[in-house]
């Protein structure tokens, strides 16, 4: 079967808009976040199995990750059968401080003429672990997750959406070349494709 040179020139510009928007569902910020403190606290849970402990106490300081991140832990625990109590001195006590969760956007690495640019998307987060018993420090351990990819720029209030303000990143700004001459190559490659269509047609 044969097709026409314009019928072609149709399947190219579909092929362009296709891979455009074809990319598959990427994370959002929460499930990658949340996945990253269940891989803490598994690590936490290994660790107080192997000391063949029942009861936990567990402490963050007061904020929005930190709450966050002490329910996955305590949720964690519980699911192993550990019990939780606030009684710190007379059992194994756990210390969780978060120092930093950040999430960057970088300018735009590749843009599309039919879809948004792409950026690379960075969420890490870094946690510092104390574990105590009756006062004595058993163990200090740091802990960095560091998780990136490449999104769309189109796509980013999506991988945002929640009430967690901590998971909202900032897009790097893009050098004078995606600012100023982008913008002009793709129309006129728009014109050269629509030249050639209708140039094509008629012939």
């Amino acid at each position: 079967m044969k097709y026409s040179t314009s019928a072609g020139l149709l399947i190219f510009v579909g092929v362009l808009i296709f891979s455009g928007n074809s990319s598959g569902r990427k994370l959002s910020n929460y499930e990658i976040f949340r996945a990253q403190v269940d891989t803490l606290s598994g690590s936490i849970a290994k660790i107080l199995t192997s000391w063949h402990v029942g009861s936990v106490s567990c402490q963050t300081n007061p904020g929005e990750i930190e709450s966050f991140v002490r329910q996955r832990i305590e949720e964690r625990l519980l699911e192993d059968s550990f019990r939780i109590s606030r009684d710190s001195m007379s059992i194994p006590h756990l210390k969780v401080i978060v120092p930093m969760v950040r999430v960057e956007y970088s300018s735009p690495l590749t843009s599309h003429i039919f879809a948004s640019s792409d950026v690379e998307r960075i969420l890490q987060a870094d946690y510092d672990l104390e574990i105590s018993d009756s006062g004595v420090v058993k163990l200090a351990k740091s802990y960095s997750f560091v998780y990136s990819d490449t999104v769309q720029e189109s796509d980013i209030s999506d991988l945002e959406a929640g009430t967690y303000g901590f998971l909202h990143g900032k897009i790097g700004q893009g050098g004078f070349l995606d600012t100023m001459f982008q913008p002009v190559l793709f129309l006129a490659a728009a014109a050269v494709i629509v030249y050639l269509f209708f140039t094509l047609r008629g012939s």
